[in-house]
């Protein structure tokens, strides 16, 4: 009851995002696309490590069956860990391109002109090709710069948890040790949650506003600070909505290559394929349908941002606003547009 006004907003903002998801259907492909592309980079990172992997002096373990090892200096170790730190730099570096390449087409879809008539219903058009302009043009070095910190931030979760397990097993399972492993990991989680919200957020801003990554970063966490209601409601709601949708391909899914199994083989369970089916179809579901995720916090940036003009001197140009967010405005532009 207290923050109705806060829920009405972000119940707006995940319809919007639906607009924009159903006016943008060629956005889909962009996951597709980042996806063969890291699996490009980690088969020539796989031949890179086998390359360093071999340097060192071959040791015999067993010459009946002649199994063998490389022994490794302190060099070659330093250059497989700096591969290793590699890798989860770079995967996160294009898991970051694509939500970036997202962000953009939203935020070119929110600030489009709502007025012209659009032929599928759904007014406003996105630009999907300014996404990989912007993201190599000028701010590649603000989305490695961003997915350097979310690596850093995962190592050094993972070297604690491996300290930790170590720790517990010395211990030998103490309680008092237990009770003071799971607080380090719950607050180590909850920085890491921290990070990517607040990364995400910080390439939302740097579409809107073109600024460095630190810039964004501390516009965008301020913005937060100041409507961490709605913040909340809108990942709440979406994350509701697609953990239906996922839910919902994934039984679908299920369900049809139960029928076609049914049809095609003769087998007496097919409890163990339909299992595998499911999980995949709810790992592939959860890539696409997180483009409304990403999608839902870009229109609610834009619509913040849109508001604090709106606040400070009333020169908001009304055209570009969804029909969805224009009776949360209060200006006489907006107001005139809505009659």
């Amino acid at each position: 009851m207290c923050t109705c006004r806060s829920l009405r907003v972000a119940i707006a903002v995940i319809e919007t995002a639906a607009d924009y998801f159903a006016d943008t259907k060629r956005v889909i492909f962009v996951p597709i696309l980042f996806f063969f592309l890291g699996i490009a980079v980690f088969f020539g990172w796989v031949m890179a490590f086998l390359g360093v992997g071999s340097i060192g002096e071959l040791t015999v373990d067993d010459p009946l069956l002649q199994t063998k090892h490389v022994e490794w200096d302190s060099t070659t170790s330093w250059l497989v860990a700096f591969l290793i730190f590699g890798i989860i730099w770079l995967i996160t570096f294009i898991s970051s391109c694509n939500e970036f390449v997202i962000i953009v087409s939203a935020v070119t879809w929110y600030f489009s002109d709502k007025t012209v008539e659009d032929d599928d219903g759904i007014p406003g058009d996105s630009d999907v090709s300014y996404g990989f302009w912007w993201l190599f043009r000028y701010h590649l070095g603000s989305i490695a710069f961003g997915s350097l910190i979310l690596t850093i931030v995962w190592c050094i979760r993972a070297i604690c948890e491996y300290v930790g397990k170590k720790i517990a097993e010395a211990s030998g399972d103490n309680g008092c040790t237990r009770c003071l492993l799971c607080c380090m990991r719950c607050c180590l989680d909850c920085f890491d949650r921290f990070m990517r919200f607040l990364t995400r957020n910080a390439f939302i801003y740097m579409a809107i506003s073109s600024e460095s990554f630190c810039t964004s970063a501390l516009h965008s966490f301020v913005l937060i600070l100041r409507n961490s209601v709605k913040f909340g409601f809108v990942d709440g709601i979406a994350d509701v909505f697609m953990f239906l949708a996922k839910f919902l391909v994934s039984i679908a899914t299920t369900s049809v290559m139960y029928l076609f199994l049914g049809w095609c083989t003769k087998v007496q369970s097919f409890v163990v394929p339909l299992i595998v089916i499911f999980l995949f179809s709810y790992i592939l579901s959860s890539v696409f349908i997180a483009i409304f995720d990403v999608g839902a916090n870009t229109l609610l940036q834009c619509y913040l941002l849109d508001m604090d003009i709106a606040n400070s001197n009333g020169k908001l140009e009304p055209d570009h606003i969804p029909p969805t967010l224009t009776k949360f405005f209060s200006t006489d532009e907006v107001k005139n547009m809505m009659e």
